[in-house]
């Protein structure tokens, strides 16, 4: 039996150690999730949105509890944790009011009636969802699926081993509503159970967030589900991956504005490690050496070190030495291949930990691997266009496609970077952002499609079910 074990990341110091769960017990905890589920479905969509509401009021009680746990597990700042906690409740919050709203009602079709016909389309419950989540954003990624699966109508069954407070924490708040339970399970089992639970168990729906490898794992077990004698074995998923995102500065951008998104919020918020940070950024020649300039002071600004102060702004990457050594890696090639250091480049050690500087590279190109591939953590990477033309062409030449950014004053040029970009989200004027009234989307290699948060996202983790009807026989 394997252990699942984490330590701090910047300590060191051991903070979770459990035996992986075996599948059996795993299939019991699904089983009582099924039975449970069933009596779920039965509350309506508005009922099930209120007492959703009323478990968010256990984090609002236990915040800095939670910050805690997720900057000793993960190396958050705990200053950024609690902020994640407060985004997490208004996201919520937000898929509870599409709920309330409507967002599940049936697709009405009386207006193609005929006095032989009445039909509709509904929104019916999947029955157990599988979320397997991960540790950059801990409490997002986990709200995400979570919040849509419960609203829809189905019970959870939770894998959070990266962060596992956030998973116990998830059971304490959402195990049982209304007297129901357990609608959430959160378990604790290694890539091998994992699997099997996707191939074997009785799930009805997988959501993963985390790499392309990882996307490419689970893709693969549930084609080998299709193959077992299970009851359902053609299950669904969600799958949000991995991104190389760019931003383009347009000639005519709010500068200012343009160097706080990319640079403070779109590349260095969690220390860069986010699957729709800012990674690559392209600049039109009128503001490139303004663009530097200002850019270099906000990387100057950050205080790397122990995530537990409160002057902290970039912890520890979560990967530790090996994360650091990779990144330093393609910084070291980029310049080798004719790249400007402007700050960083070097790694120090704080305390225990061993932290890469915030790096800006200027002068890059496309033959450069930190420009070609995704970076997770402070390096961000500059480089010279000379139109829109170019910079759209640099920006869709990747194999990539969560989002995309654009920086500008004009409607048009806004308009036609929307039309061009082979992303699943487009920003104007803002970037790395979120946002629970819009559907969260990856194309290409970062996601097949699918839908989180909006009232979108309510549908897209439901079955659909026709209704036809000959109202002629009737009373």
């Amino acid at each position: 039996m394997s252990m699942i074990e984490l330590r701090n990341p910047f300590s060191g110091e051991p903070v979770f150690s459990a035996p992986s769960e075996p599948l059996e017990t795993v299939q019991q905890r699904l089983a009582a999730c099924r039975t449970a589920a069933s009596q779920w479905r039965r509350r309506s969509p508005a009922r099930r949105a209120d007492l959703v509401r009323q478990a968010l009021q256990y984090f609002r009680e236990h915040r800095e509890e939670i910050a805690r746990d997720v900057t000793r597990e993960m190396g958050k700042p705990t200053a950024a944790a609690a902020a994640e906690v407060d985004y997490m409740i208004e996201r919520a919050e937000f898929m509870c009011r599409f709920a309330s709203d409507g967002a599940l009602e049936p697709h009405e079709l009386s207006a193609y009636g005929a006095s032989d016909f009445e039909g509709r389309i509904e929104c019916v419950p999947k029955g157990v969802v599988y979320i397997i989540t991960p540790w950059n954003y801990p409490l997002f990624c986990a709200i995400n699926g979570t919040v849509c699966a419960l609203l829809a109508g189905s019970a959870v069954l939770l894998k959070h081993t990266t962060t596992p407070s956030v998973g116990q924490h998830f059971a304490r708040a959402f195990g049982n509503l209304d007297g129901i339970g357990p609608l959430l399970e959160d378990v604790i089992v290694d890539y091998g159970v994992s699997a099997r639970i996707i191939e074997e168990a009785d799930i009805d729906h997988v959501v993963f967030t985390g790499s392309v490898q990882g996307g490419r794992a689970i893709q693969n077990s549930i084609a080998r589900r299709a193959s077992q004698a299970v009851r359902n074995p053609f299950i669904g998923s969600s799958l949000e991956l991995g991104s190389n995102d760019a931003a383009y500065i347009a000639e005519d951008a709010d500068l200012e504005s343009a160097v706080e998104w990319t640079v403070r919020i779109g590349r260095l918020h969690n220390s860069g490690q986010s699957c729709c940070a800012v990674k690559r950024v392209f600049v039109h020649e009128k503001l490139y050496n303004r663009y530097l300039e200002s850019a270099a002071r906000i990387m100057l600004e950050q205080q790397s070190g122990d995530p537990g102060l409160p002057e902290t702004t970039l912890g520890p990457l979560f990967g530790g030495e090996s994360a650091v050594l990779s990144l330093k890696g393609m910084v070291d090639d980029a310049v080798a291949k004719g790249a400007r250091l402007l700050t960083g480049g070097t790694t120090e050690r704080i305390g225990r930990a061993l932290f890469l500087m915030p790096t800006l590279l200027a002068d890059v190109t496309p033959r450069m691997e930190v420009l070609s591939e995704e970076t997770f953590g402070p390096v961000l990477p500059v480089m010279r266009v000379s139109s829109d033309a170019e910079a759209i062409e640099l920006i869709n030449a990747t194999r990539y496609g969560l989002s995309a950014s654009v920086f500008t004053r004009s409607r048009t040029r806004a308009d036609e970077f929307v039309d061009a970009a082979e992303t699943g989200t487009v920003y104007v004027n803002r970037c790395n952002f979120v946002d629970a009234r819009l559907g969260w989307i990856g194309h290409k290699n970062s996601g097949n499609g699918s839908i989180a948060l909006s009232p979108l996202g309510l549908r897209a983790f439901s079955n659909l079910r026709s209704v036809n009807i000959d109202p002629s026989l009737l009373d």
